[in-house]
């Protein structure tokens, strides 16, 4: 919000400026909201190119290493080595072994002691951060879940990317307001906003959060469970399902955007020329 508020008022201005400074007419100016939209909608098809590594947690992203998995479907996130722990399932600690995998708990990951507290509390003796190890003799792990390289280092690029979108939207974003009023009469301008408004609520705002929630569930590895019982927060995406379910709805959605505004400019350049 910090940069992409002062990046969308300023498209939004430029916008205007743009409109004023060279007295673009109607169909110039569905031109150019067509133009800016197209060119958003290619620069949000980058978004595939940001890629973030699913996070490696042992017994359900990545396997123990080494050690077999027990059969039963109950305890699908146990293994030998932490079989005789008597892990809570529905229970999320995660902590950071020495091998860069997370596990969900200690226990999990078959610590026998610790030392420490609070966020520098560390764990000894991991049977099951051993059994992964890399002929080190380290078995310890620390509070927290393993650092992703990947999403660190693809944030900055996601940013500019992101501000790079919001600026081309938002410079279109007048123009659009400008075609609006000046292809209804006068009398109907304030009745033609508030038909513009209430479609964005009732297609955009009210229902996308909606189907979004829903889709986005799905990419869900590990749910949380609240003290009462129910389901909480999820824990862990797939990050690589994620990413194709949520930038594909949008590529989706933005993709009849821009054929409806096609649409607009030949019907605005044929009523206007």
């Amino acid at each position: 919000g910090v940069i992409l508020l002062p990046i969308t008022i300023l498209g939004m201005f430029l916008g205007g400026f743009l409109i004023k400074k060279f007295k673009l007419h109607i169909t110039e100016m569905a031109k150019f909201a067509c133009i800016t939209f197209v060119v958003a909608y290619l620069l949000n098809l980058l978004y595939y190119t940001c890629s973030c590594e699913v996070l490696q947690v042992a017994g359900l992203t990545v396997p123990y290493s080494g050690v077999k998995h027990l059969s039963s479907t109950k305890h699908i996130y146990m293994a030998s080595c932490n079989a005789e722990c008597s892990c809570k399932v529905d229970q999320w600690d995660p902590v950071c072994g020495d091998n860069g995998i997370t596990y969900m708990t200690a226990c999990f990951a078959g610590c026998k002691s610790s030392s420490g507290t609070g966020k520098n509390m560390v764990f000894h003796n991991c049977s099951c951060v051993e059994g992964q190890g890399h002929g080190l003799g380290n078995s310890s792990a620390v509070l927290g879940q393993c650092q992703r390289e990947s999403c660190t280092k693809a944030f900055p690029y996601f940013l500019a990317l992101q501000t790079a979108c919001a600026f081309v939207l938002a410079l279109g974003g007048t123009p659009t307001y400008m075609i609006m009023f000046r292809s209804v009469s006068p009398d109907l301008k304030s009745f033609a906003v508030g038909i513009e408004t209430l479609g964005g609520r009732v297609l955009g705002g009210l229902p996308a959060p909606i189907y979004f929630g829903a889709l986005i569930d799905k990419t869900c590895l590990k749910w949380g469970t609240k003290s009462c019982g129910g389901s909480g927060s999820c824990r862990v995406y797939d990050t690589k399902e994620f990413r194709n379910v949520y930038l594909g709805l949008i590529a989706g959605l933005r993709a009849g955007c821009c054929l409806l505004y096609m649409v607009l400019s030949v019907l605005i350049m044929k009523r206007f020329k």
